[in-house]
């Protein structure tokens, strides 16, 4: 079988004629259609066009078990990141600094020295895609974590949908964490800041403690 990608939607579309015109999922012109392709290959036929233009049914197969594995993979990482940002790094320096919490004024000096402890080992690789690069402790008892995502660009994400994913694993891992305790507890809101590999913003995930109550 034979493919042409419509630049439109991406769908691909199989070739079974040569009056293809129209994407069969978006229902705009495509490109590379063979009505077209051939005013300027007179010379050439149709099984010419199949063979120079379009692409073949293993190639058609090998995308999509790449986007699979793409989707996939994101999956992984997102729930690993969040994993271990969370979970790991607070859980290493939480015991002793709030251990010696009621010897400090304010929960916001807690906030801060957990940030300076956390800043010892950034930049991070949380795993191959994501770089915890640093943490916050800001003012009005918020907590902030910055995040790079190293090998992705702005322009080739659906922002809006990482977020969507990424925003019930956090909010559920702030509810359910015992490492998190002391947060819950002291009512901080919890910041999660991404950015892509140029370090143009993606989005932020704000955990309010309305949320996690």
């Amino acid at each position: 079988m034979h493919y042409i990608k419509c630049k439109n939607c991406g769908h691909n579309n199989e070739v079974k004629t040569e009056y293809l015109t129209f994407c069969t999922k978006c229902n705009k012109k495509l490109d590379d259609n063979f009505a077209d392709w051939s005013r300027l290959n007179s010379d050439k036929t149709f099984d010419d066009f199949k063979l120079m233009v379009c692409t073949t049914e293993e190639t058609h197969k090998h995308t999509l078990k790449t986007g699979f594995a793409k989707r996939k993979g994101l999956k992984y990482w997102i729930g690993f990141a969040v994993t271990f940002a969370i979970f790991y790094a607070l859980g290493q320096f939480s015991g002793e600094i709030f251990g010696g919490f009621g010897k400090k004024q304010t929960f916001d000096k807690v906030l801060l020295e957990s940030a300076n402890e956390i800043n010892k080992i950034c930049p991070l690789m949380v795993d191959g895609e994501t770089r915890l690069d640093n943490a916050i402790a800001k003012p009005d008892n918020v907590f902030q974590y910055n995040y790079t995502l190293v090998n992705m660009l702005k322009d080739s994400l659906d922002v809006e949908k990482l977020k969507d994913y990424i925003e019930p694993v956090i909010i559920n891992g702030v509810k359910t964490n015992p490492e998190l305790k002391n947060f819950r507890e002291n009512k901080t809101t919890l910041n999660y800041y991404y950015r892509d590999k140029a370090g143009i913003y993606l989005f932020m995930i704000s955990v309010t403690p309305d949320m996690y109550e």
